[in-house]
């Protein structure tokens, strides 16, 4: 009875890991976006400053601007924020108990290991 309840721990514990794994890649996604759409605006305000841009140039520049914006807050914000509610494809408990294997060289596979062994019986 005890190895059951010691190992829900094990699984809560992993699973506390995986939505604060998702929360970190949340903020470092938005601070990349944040950096990314910063930069491509200076560019092209700065582009357009320099060198008095045509109305057909103009346009490609800021759907270009628009398309890349999306496409950064889709990748590095939106997949973590689905993956955090569980709606996107999210880490196993192995690719968790890898992970903190990788971080904390005293756990190293142990995580892993557990968890293969409980698998297999």
């Amino acid at each position: 009875m005890a190895q059951k309840d010691n190992y829900q721990l094990l699984i809560e514990k992993l699973d506390q890991f995986i939505r604060k794994y998702y929360i970190n890649q949340l903020i470092r996604g938005s601070l990349y976006s944040v950096g990314v759409i910063l930069a491509l605006y200076l560019v092209a305000v700065l582009a357009e400053h320099f060198s008095f841009f045509e109305p057909s140039v103009k346009q490609p520049v800021f759907f270009a601007f628009i398309g890349i914006s999306l496409l950064a807050l889709g990748v590095w914000v939106v997949r973590p924020l689905l993956s955090y509610f569980r709606l996107g494809q999210i880490i196993s408990h192995e690719q968790a108990a890898q992970i903190i294997g990788q971080h904390f060289t005293n756990v190293k596979d142990k995580l892993l290991n557990i968890l293969q062994l409980k698998r297999q019986a």
